[in-house]
């Protein structure tokens, strides 16, 4: 029989989340599905986690072997999927609701268009501080927008394989950002719609690195991403490598990679870079509003995507007015020039003084 729903799952070494999310699915009531892994070369015991379930779970489990990178993951795990709804999930997402499944379908099937795809509403679980924080409302609200860039991989993709197949495949050449890449894509051309029942997706990489650390990281991956700077990106993973793990997020070698890049590019391209970048940043300052008006929903004590935007609609028509021209953007790009070095400043001063001294006393 084919299934309702194929569940595609990318993978790597894994396996104590993996059991948590096949765990997870067995709640799930009243839809018939399928999961398949795709695996990008773990070297933990996923295969056997994988195996062991598959004799009990009562839902078809497979796992698939497939080069290395969430985007050829992805593409490859689609291609094994029998059904004609498709739902790509992180190996940390969890469902509260059993029907979460049965709902989204339904919800799906009633708009009828190849050219619209869900995700669920975002919640973050976190370990260290489970209490409410401004922070982690403030994103679990904007994944609730239909704006650019505001919709990721952690909320879950669901979608018709027409609708992919229009979108077309994940980028395979992006070592990060593939899922807001295609999020965008899809947006150009379609719609996003938001899901009846929450998706919740761990916090361990937030809590550990630091949630602005790392959101500060993100930002300007997906600055780059967009304005197609894709060399940064091979600089950047290396300057990630040499992150340790469990700890926070050192940003100063990813500034410093950003120098050293700008320094081999002729000066015009600099320019340009540097101007593309600045109009990036100047298309989403409307987050500084957001922020007051998320700061004041959060005091109220609101569920996430619940307050009024009214900060937003007062600050965007004006400021929109203002800097959406040649002077605008270039105010911006001098201001995110500024910016840059501060912090470049700041954080190397600041990495200084954390610096362990040493003494000789002989």
């Amino acid at each position: 029989m084919t299934p309702e729903i194929s569940i595609i799952v990318p993978i790597l070494n894994e396996e104590e989340q993996l059991s948590c999310l096949l765990t997870d699915l067995l709640r799930q009531q009243d839809v018939d599905f399928e999961v398949i892994l795709s695996d990008g070369g773990s070297i933990d015991n996923s295969a056997a986690v994988c195996a062991d379930y598959a004799r009990f779970c009562g839902y078809p489990l497979s796992i698939h072997a497939s080069a290395k990178g969430r985007g050829r993951q992805l593409n490859a795990g689609i291609a094994k999927a029998r059904s004609r709804w498709l739902l790509l999930l992180h190996v940390d997402s969890r469902f509260q609701d059993e029907f979460a499944l049965r709902r989204g379908l339904n919800m799906m099937k009633d708009f009828g268009s190849n050219l619209v795809a869900g995700r669920f509403p975002l919640h973050f679980r976190r370990v260290a501080d489970p209490g409410p924080q401004a922070g982690y409302y403030y994103y679990e609200w904007k994944a609730r927008l239909p704006r650019a860039e505001c919709i990721h991989g952690d909320q879950g993709f669901l979608m018709s394989r027409e609708t992919f197949q229009r979108v077309g495949h994940f980028r395979e050449n992006l070592p990060v950002m593939e899922d807001t890449d295609f999020a965008e894509r899809l947006r150009r051309i379609g719609r996003w719609v938001l899901l009846p029942s929450e998706i919740s997706t761990s916090a361990r990489r937030f809590e550990t690195e630091g949630l602005w650390q790392r959101q500060l990281l993100n930002a300007m991956i997906m600055c780059f991403r967009s304005i197609g700077w894709e060399a940064f990106f091979d600089d950047a993973i290396s300057a990630y490598r040499q992150q340790g793990s469990g700890e926070v997020l050192r940003l100063r070698p990813f500034f410093r990679q950003i120098k050293r890049s700008m320094k081999r590019l002729p000066f015009r391209q600099r320019l340009g870079i540097w101007y593309h970048s600045g109009s990036y940043v100047r298309g989403h300052a409307w987050q500084l509003a957001f922020a007051l008006d998320a700061k004041r929903a959060f005091r109220k004590g609101l569920p996430a995507g619940a307050g009024k935007m009214s900060w937003v609609k007062l600050f965007e028509p004006l400021y929109n007015l203002l800097t959406n021209n040649l002077p605008g953007r270039l105010a911006a790009t001098l201001l995110l020039w500024l910016w840059f070095y501060t912090a470049w400043l700041a954080l190397s001063l600041t990495e200084r003084s954390a610096r362990p001294t040493t003494r000789n006393f002989d």
